[in-house]
C-alpha cells in the first residue's frame, strides 16, 4: 500500500478510535469517514467506508478494491526512507490512555440506581415506625431499581449479542429522544398505574420494572 493510502487508512484509524471513546457519536463518525475521499494516480476516486473496506469508484458505483501494491524494488538496492507516519494528536493520545477508564463508565451509571433503591427501603422501613406493621415495607421496588441496572453491567456481553439485531434501529433514533423517553416511561406508567390501585406497591412494582427495562435497551448503545 502507498504512501497516500497509509494516510489515509491512518486517518480512518484515528476517527476508529474517537468513535471507541465516545469522542464521536456514530453518525458523527460516518459523516468524518466520507470525508476521506481522494484520487490515485489513475484518476480513479478512492473512499473508505464505516467498516474500514477500501472502494473505488468504476464511474457508476463505489465497488470494494485492493489498493495498489507498490512495485518490488530491484535487488541490491537501497531502500528510500519510509515516509513519517502521520502522528496521532495529543488528545487522541489522551483518548487511547483513557481506554481502561471506559470500561467503569457502566458501573458508575449503576450506583444512582442503587442509591435511589436504597434510598426508597429505607424511607418504607421508617414507615414500618408509623404504621407499626412490617407490611408496610417495599423490598421489591428496591430490588428492581436497584438489581436490574447491576444485572444489565454484570450480563452486558450476553445481552449485547441478544440485542445486537436492534441495534441499528435504536441508533437511528437519536439519543436525546431516546433519554426523553426513557425519562416519560416512568412518570406516564405511574399515573396510569396509581389511577388502577392505590395500595400497596403493586402498581410501583410494575412500573419501576417496565421503566428500567424500557431505559435498559434503550440507552444500550
Amino acid at each position: 500500500m502507498n504512501e497516500i493510502f497509509n494516510q489515509f487508512h491512518q486517518k480512518y484509524q484515528q476517527l476508529r478510535a474517537k468513535q471507541e471513546t465516545g469522542q464521536l457519536s456514530p453518525q458523527q463518525f460516518i459523516t468524518e469517514v466520507q470525508k476521506l475521499r481522494w484520487q490515485d494516480g489513475s484518476q480513479f476516486w478512492w473512499t473508505i467506508n464505516p467498516e474500514g473496506v477500501f472502494l473505488r469508484f468504476d464511474g457508476q458505483q463505489w465497488m470494494p478494491a485492493q489498493p495498489p501494491q507498490p512495485a518490488p524494488m530491484p535487488p541490491n538496492r537501497v531502500p528510500a526512507a519510509s515516509p513519517r507516519p502521520i502522528q496521532a494528536s495529543p488528545k487522541d493520545r489522551t483518548a487511547k490512555s483513557g481506554r481502561p477508564m471506559r470500561k467503569f463508565v457502566p458501573i458508575l451509571a449503576v450506583i444512582p440506581s442503587l442509591v435511589c433503591g436504597g434510598l426508597w427501603f429505607l424511607y418504607t422501613f421508617i414507615g414500618v415506625f408509623k404504621s407499626e406493621s412490617i407490611w408496610g415495607i417495599d423490598c421489591i421496588t428496591p430490588l428492581i431499581v436497584g438489581g436490574l441496572p447491576l444485572l444489565f453491567w454484570v450480563l452486558r456481553k450476553p445481552i449485547d449479542k441478544l440485542l445486537l439485531p436492534l441495534k441499528p434501529i435504536i441508533q437511528r433514533v437519536p439519543k436525546f429522544l431516546r433519554l426523553g423517553i426513557a425519562l416519560a416511561v416512568p412518570l406516564l406508567l405511574g399515573c396510569g398505574c396509581s389511577t388502577l390501585t392505590s395500595s400497596g406497591y403493586l402498581a410501583l412494582n410494575v412500573s419501576s420494572f417496565i421503566s428500567v427495562m424500557t431505559a435498559g435497551v434503550l440507552m444500550r448503545f
